[in-house]
């Protein structure tokens, strides 16, 4: 048989099948949205390599290949559980227990109400951090999020700190309509970092001025120490002597 009809090994059949699955590393010290972030990467390498592949690539083999690429804690969980996954029947499958162990999500009306009970305690990031968490958690029903964006101004402008929210709406020109939600975002952090950097400004003055406070009292109590202090009498003779002619032995003033 030529080598032109000899038969060829059959890794070899088609080129596509020697493309490598690149996955994206879960970097140890990961957070919530790390893991989202991750696994939507991963998502998207999968997606790219059955594309050049052909076909369908085995779950047992993306599984594998997913935890080798995890770090730090996740790297523990995964040979702790490698049997338990690597039997699962699908990513989706994989995907969701690695939500359940490291993402805290809340779904529904349970979401929802997180969202509605939010309000700033501390930096404004944080407080959008936790409203857009909250949004991504209650979902979307036919392609629109459940919290729309008009809800999301309107609950970050009503619940952000009172002081912020009264310098926001100062002007009578003020519309929130009229802001994306970005646009809102950057607005509201303008104004709370100029209201920190003047709190801090005032703290720093105040500190001086109950320094000066301080100085002057205790300047007070010394000029008062030094007047209130009793006069030396006289000697016994020139004293005897003076109260003898009625004068005072203690100034030797004529009374």
């Amino acid at each position: 048989m030529s080598s032109g009809t000899r038969d060829r090994p059959p890794h070899t059949d088609n080129v596509a099948r020697r493309v490598k699955l690149e996955l994206p590393t879960l970097n140890a010290g990961f957070k919530s949205r790390d893991v989202t972030r991750w696994l939507a990467g991963c998502e998207d390498a999968i997606e790219s390599a059955e594309w050049n592949y052909g076909g369908k690539i085995a779950a047992v083999h993306l599984i594998r290949k997913a935890g080798c690429k995890m770090e730090g804690e996740g790297a523990d969980w995964y040979i702790d559980c490698r049997d338990k996954v690597k039997a699962l029947k699908s990513w989706p499958e994989f995907a969701q227990e690695v939500k359940a162990r490291f993402i805290n999500e809340k779904t529904g009306l349970e979401a929802k109400h997180a969202f509605y009970n939010a309000h700033q305690t501390g930096t404004l990031s944080d407080f959008v951090a936790t409203l857009i968490t909250a949004r991504g958690q209650a979902g979307s029903i036919g392609g629109t999020q459940v919290i729309s964006d008009k809800l999301f101004k309107d609950h970050l402008l009503h619940r952000c700190d009172e002081l912020l929210y009264l310098r926001a709406t100062a002007s009578p020109s003020f519309d929130v309509a009229k802001f994306m939600m970005n646009q809102l975002v950057a607005y509201l952090q303008s104004l709370w970092e100029a209201i920190t950097l003047e709190r801090a400004t005032t703290g720093v003055r105040r500190m001086g001025l109950r320094n000066d406070q301080v100085r002057q009292e205790q300047n007070n109590s010394a000029a008062h120490q030094t007047s209130g202090r009793p006069m030396a009498g006289l000697d016994r003779t020139p004293r005897d002597k003076a109260l003898h002619e009625g004068r005072c032995f203690h100034c030797d003033t004529l009374h």
